[in-house]
């Protein structure tokens, strides 16, 4: 079982001394070189050791590149270890204890912000009271194409978000009546209106980051000078095929582009934010303007944006819920003819988003703002009941989701049918390891306080997701609130489901009936990867153990549908066996004798 106590502020603390040690060292071995740039209105220093990771680096920052400042307001220190010969320390905790986001589990500091990149071997590690940050890679050899047109946007992201401004990923464009905020996963045509619009003489903020502040008034600054785009885009806009850095390996990458200095007299770096627009390809020629509605606004701009920065959670839900609702909201329905695409854009700004006809509005509650909650769906198999399970998610009167497929080792074609959802959703794959590591990873990959749990072929009551947030809301020390199953049994004489038994009798610990603080998982643990089945009953057993403050809802909060392939129709003997779990029990229960720890000193709140 995976240890998830959280590292003390004095063990993140010593591990980022350590590591700007190294820092240190580096720059002694190889001397130091500092280059400044404005970014949102603040003065920041990057710190080289050597000079190897300077071109990889610097270039997408150089138009908003300034004298050097002897004071400035942040600082991030870089070093490779290829070059320097200084080597990385060990971090103080397990390989799995990463995530696919960057963040580490158990590192929970407000001081120290730590992450990891898997996909370039990298770690980020910021203190917030001394606005330094360090940045080291192993080699540059291992660094992704996307990071030289995009670097550092970890500390950035932190260091943003401590000033009360937000990293989003987007594009922005403009004239000089103002600009508008271009949103939306991708593949949406961000990246192309944006260029288009550039090309036709339109300002140019960016392309895939983006920074904005909503005081004193929602505006948008610029952070990097580059665009990235699909390779079979690049025939339609061959004004920037001689800009383009990876020539080499666009079978395989996306074209990174850097527009500075030949679009310099375009590239601005800040100006009002006039409008939310939400871009949509379109099978005709023009380009028109919808009314959109702030979820949907607060949909587009959250999912990329919180699934790529590590620790965005509460503060970024609700910057983007405060912008959707602050701002004037549109689909942009793109036509293909490419040039009116960019008229159509002036023309709106020049019209104004505020006189719009209000005849085509969307209505939409906004008056009410919710937490955000993240909801885990492990599935091993599960292509026939997947989108059955995700609308069941999305069907629920919420506004504030993230819904995390894990695929737990499928062989059918499982990752195919959630990549066809008409919906956003993180998808991550692991070995086969049963649900409780399924349910673990999603844990970790989780970017809210507020955590669900579905199985693949189990559904939620309408309204049900609403009610438990209500319930968590009402009372700040309640961890943990869940209610009754109903049992659904697939008849195969009908092809439908029946009810089964009553909810007051069956299993009371299905994990599916309830709703889960983050908080819980760090008192308690997490699911006890040991067991194929029965974890739901150690982890409750463990919790009550602990003290977890927990309701029980008088309601039913689960369907869960019998259908003959469910896991536990294959579990044996021995792995239901309620003596196991009582075992299991009673060897906690030996343990805390043998410590002197009882339930009182164990309860807890929010580490």
């Amino acid at each position: 079982m995976h240890d998830v106590t959280p590292k003390s502020e004095a063990e993140q603390r010593e591990f980022f001394e350590r590591t700007r040690s190294c820092f240190d060292a580096a720059t002694r071995a190889v001397g130091v070189e500092q280059h400044y740039f404005d970014i949102a209105g603040t003065r920041v220093c990057l710190k080289f050791a050597g000079g190897q990771l300077v071109p990889l680096i610097v270039r997408a920052f150089e138009h908003v590149r300034i004298d050097p400042v002897p004071e400035p307001d942040f600082s991030i220190c870089l070093w490779d270890s290829e070059s320097t010969g200084v080597e990385m320390v060990r971090p103080p905790c397990r390989w799995d204890s990463f995530t696919n986001r960057g963040d580490i589990w158990g590192f929970n500091s407000r001081r120290i912000k730590t992450a990891f990149h898997w996909i370039e071997n990298s770690v980020h590690i910021m203190d917030m009271q001394t606005n330094t940050a360090v940045f080291w890679v192993q080699s540059i050899g291992r660094m992704p194409f996307w990071v030289h047109a995009s670097p550092l946007r970890t500390p950035i992201h932190w260091w943003m978000e401590k000033n009360g401004f937000q990293l989003i990923h987007a594009a922005a464009v403009g004239t000089a009546d103002g600009a508008v905020l271009i949103t939306g996963k991708g593949g949406v045509g961000k990246s192309t209106t944006a260029l288009a619009s550039l090309r036709a003489g339109l300002y140019y903020l960016a392309d895939d980051y983006l920074i904005v502040g909503l005081d004193p008034e929602p505006r948008v600054y610029t952070l990097y000078s580059t665009a990235k785009l699909n390779s079979n885009q690049i025939e339609n806009l061959p004004e920037f095929q001689p800009l383009i850095t990876n020539q080499h390996a666009l079978d395989e990458e996306k074209a990174i582009i850097f527009l500075y200095p030949d679009f310099s007299r375009q590239i601005q770096k800040s100006m009002p934010l006039k409008s939310i627009l939400l871009p949509r390809i379109q099978e005709r020629p023009d380009t028109v303007f919808t009314p959109a509605d702030s979820l949907s606004a607060q949909r587009a701009a959250a999912f990329t944006t919180m699934s790529q920065l590590p620790y965005a959670g509460r503060q970024t839900h609700e910057f983007l819920d405060r912008l959707s609702q602050t701002l004037p909201k549109f689909y942009l329905d793109l036509g293909h003819d490419l040039p009116q695409i960019s008229e159509a854009i002036a023309d709106f700004i020049r019209i104004g988003p505020e006189n719009i006809a209000e005849s085509d509005a969307v209505p939409v509650n906004d008056q009410r703002s919710s937490p955000m909650v993240s909801v885990v769906i492990p599935t091993h198999n599960g292509e026939k009941f997947i989108r059955d399970a995700v609308d069941s998610v999305l069907d629920q009167s919420y506004e504030a989701l993230e819904v995390i497929v894990i695929d737990d080792g499928s062989i059918d074609n499982t990752q195919w049918v959630v990549q066809a959802l008409p919906h956003d959703v993180r998808f991550h794959r692991q070995i086969n390891a049963g649900a409780a590591a399924a349910r673990n990873r999603g844990i970790k990959e989780a970017s809210s306080d507020l955590i669900a749990f579905l199985d693949v072929d189990d559904l939620w009551p309408e309204d049900n997701l609403r009610v438990m947030v209500d319930e968590l809301n009402a009372d700040p020390k309640l961890q943990v609130v869940h209610g009754y199953a109903q049992v659904l049994e697939y008849r195969a004489d009908t092809g439908d489901y029946a009810y089964v038994g009553n909810p007051e009798e069956s299993f009371p610990y299905y994990i599916g009936a309830g709703l889960y603080r983050r908080s819980a998982f760090q008192t308690v643990g997490l699911f006890d990867t040991a067991l194929k089945f029965a974890e739901d009953s150690d982890w409750y057993s463990r919790a009550d153990h602990l003290g977890v403050t927990m309701k029980r809802l008088a309601q039913v909060t689960l369907f869960v549908r019998r259908h003959g392939q469910n896991m536990t129709q294959t579990a044996t003997k021995a792995e239901l066996s309620p003596l196991r779990m009582l075992k299991k029990k009673l060897d906690h229960e030996r343990q805390d004798a043998g410590t002197g720890a009882g339930n009182a000193a164990r309860k807890t709140d929010d580490p």
